[in-house]
């Protein structure tokens, strides 16, 4: 019987301290640099997503609508009493912050000549912005204001103008107005306006109304890039609607149940006292024979603030 030969020791192939950790390091280098590849390349194309949203805004159009007044009087509907402290000498801005007040508390703009509307647009995005549509929405339509006139007939004259709304229409469209301040057809019927990128824009817009107290607000329609349907954007006063009343003239006799006015009034400065007027019947008397007719049509009245213009 042979002896066992004894087991040879399974040898396990080990390498020296240092060398297995220069391995490992190397190991772990090489796991860090692909994971490192791996989060810069995600991360270059997350930046550029990022990019690309944070240079394209949502809503490219930016648009602003305010009133540029040329007569700053404006009509309460029933009997409104001055405070003191309004009852002072006003001046342009003085008027200014003294009419808003005037219009949170009822009031509506007086049209002796008209309301002009300045829509400022700008195209703050990539793409081009084609202008299709401006229409009064929210329509309403009541008798003439004949409570208490606030009557600061203004200086100066509207910008120059190529669409105008006729308030006294069950549906105003905007109408084009040639340079000499002739109402034609519909505007946007062969026309639209285009704005590129950076490119500001004014649409001056004069509305008018000869037989009512009337609240609005516009509607701008618009078509971004090659996008196939249009955004819409509501447009107000201020977040108030737009207010307007025509002269309230029974019979052709410009009536008001309280009149305040600026006397002796300093027509460059627009400085003056608003006082009460004594007795509202005879206001008018003094200058009636200069007065246009009562109630004026939508095109004369068109027609005259075209010429305030020039």
């Amino acid at each position: 019987m042979n002896p066992r030969r004894p087991r040879r020791p399974v040898r396990h192939h080990s390498h020296p301290p240092s060398q297995r950790n220069r391995l490992l390091a190397w190991g772990g280098a090489s796991l860090a640099a692909a994971a490192t590849a791996v989060i810069v390349t995600a991360a270059t194309g997350g930046f550029s997503a990022i990019t690309k949203k944070v240079t394209e805004p949502s809503q490219p159009l930016q648009v602003t609508a305010t009133t540029d007044r040329i007569s700053l009087s404006v009509v309460f509907p029933g009997l409104y009493t001055m405070p003191e402290e309004m009852q002072i000498a006003v001046s342009g801005p003085k008027v200014e912050d003294l009419r808003k007040q005037w219009l949170t508390a009822g009031a509506s703009h007086f049209d002796e000549a008209g309301l002009n509307i300045a829509v400022r647009l700008l195209n703050r995005g990539q793409r081009r912005v084609r202008i299709i549509g401006l229409e009064v929405v929210e329509l309403v339509q009541k008798p003439p204001l004949n409570g208490t006139l606030l009557h600061l007939p203004g200086q100066g004259g509207a910008d120059v103008f190529r669409i105008a709304f006729n308030l006294d229409e069950a549906r105003p469209i905007p109408r084009e107005v040639d340079g000499k301040g002739n109402v034609q057809g519909p505007f946007f019927q062969h026309q639209e306006l285009e704005l590129n990128k950076d490119d500001r824009d004014t649409i001056w817009v004069p509305v008018a109304v000869s037989r009512y107290s009337v609240k609005f607000r516009l509607r701008l329609s618009y078509f971004v890039g090659d996008d196939a349907k249009p955004q819409t954007m509501t447009l107000d006063d201020a977040g108030r609607p737009f207010a307007l009343t025509a002269v309230n003239c029974p019979r052709g006799v410009r009536t008001y149940r309280r009149i305040y006015t600026s006397l002796t009034p300093d027509w460059g400065n627009f400085q003056g006292r608003l006082s009460q007027v004594p007795n509202p019947a005879e206001y008018w008397t003094p200058v009636r024979d200069n007065l246009d007719r009562c109630p004026l049509d939508f095109a004369s009245k068109i027609k005259q603030i075209a010429q305030l213009t020039g």
